[in-house]
């Protein structure tokens, strides 16, 4: 072979191994650029993900501290009303409207009666129904009040205010209630500012209802739950909606005790004011929270005038 004919031979491997080696290498870069493509996909498809996630999270937070309405179908399905009547319900526990007496325990009547349709309730197969044990459950609590000065005087003292309602109510009922705060937590707003009316409204007489425990009865549970350590060990453990609220409640009954000069342990109700409006303020998801706001605002002149 002439020398001509070497080097043609030559060029020729050359370019064969160049193309082979090129071909490899397009074939393994075009691979590990899919490859690095996906991976950068994947990682801003996370990263979408994640923001979707947050924007969720900060909309119902927005949603929660704006307040949420109830819906007015569960609203319907709890104080017994037909759909037409849900507007007029839902303005009655907005305070926008006065409720007469007869509707309100009406609205009591229908809570119960929704009470008993539900399953976790008839699983405890309570006898004569949610309202009877109820009344049941009154009476014992009116009979046997919590210690509300004294507490620290003993160990025994406390242990028997931080068990009192377990004791004096039974362990059946107090599971219940526990239920019943748990699972109809969309209007536990509603049925505790209905269930307040029921218990502070002057009936004139027109009450068909038993169960309606006296100012003084209450002025004591609110003295408990606001003034002891077997109180206050009960509300923490509760939800900080219930929490909130059964405070806010305890404090709009010292104020009327206060007004019917029937303060008999003398509780200072300044502080609890104090402590119910920063309460207040922080919880988010209450529906009537400016309308809270504006009540202990309006005690608060009572006792600071200045």
């Amino acid at each position: 072979m002439d020398r001509s004919a070497k080097i043609i031979v030559a060029i020729v491997v050359i370019v064969a191994s160049a193309f082979f080696i090129y071909s490899k290498f397009a074939g393994w870069h075009a691979s590990k650029l899919e490859t690095t493509v996906k991976q950068e996909k994947k990682i801003w498809q996370d990263k979408t993900d994640q923001m979707k996630q947050e924007i969720a999270a900060l909309q119902q937070e927005l949603a929660l501290a704006k307040g949420q309405s109830v819906s007015q179908d569960k609203l319907a399905q709890v104080f017994g009303k037909e759909q037409q009547e849900v507007e007029e319900v839902t303005q009655q526990l907005e305070g926008k409207t006065q409720p007469d007496f007869a509707e309100v325990e009406g609205q009591i009547m229908a809570f119960f009666s929704y009470m008993d349709d539900q399953e976790y309730v008839r699983s405890y197969r309570l006898e004569k129904g949610t309202y009877r044990q109820y009344q049941i459950a009154i009476t014992k609590l009116s009979s046997t009040l919590p210690i509300v000065t004294g507490e620290m005087s003993s160990l025994y003292n406390i242990v028997r205010n931080v068990a009192h309602f377990y004791r004096v109510m039974g362990k059946k009922r107090v599971l219940l209630i526990k239920q019943m705060l748990q699972n109809e937590s969309e209007v536990i707003e509603s049925v505790m500012r209905t269930f307040y009316f029921w218990f502070t409204t002057d009936d004139n007489g027109q009450s068909r209802l038993q169960g309606r425990p006296s100012i003084e009865n209450m002025y004591e549970y609110a003295g408990f739950i606001l003034n002891t350590l077997g109180g206050r060990s009960y509300l923490l453990r509760r939800d900080p909606k219930v929490r909130t609220l059964t405070t806010y409640y305890c404090v709009l009954i010292l104020d009327k005790a206060n007004d019917e000069e029937l303060n008999s342990k003398g509780i200072d109700i300044r502080p609890y004011i104090r402590s119910s409006l920063m309460e207040i303020e922080n919880q988010t998801g209450l529906v009537h929270q400016q309308d809270y706001l504006a009540k202990l605002r309006e005690i608060r002149l009572k006792y600071h005038p200045n």
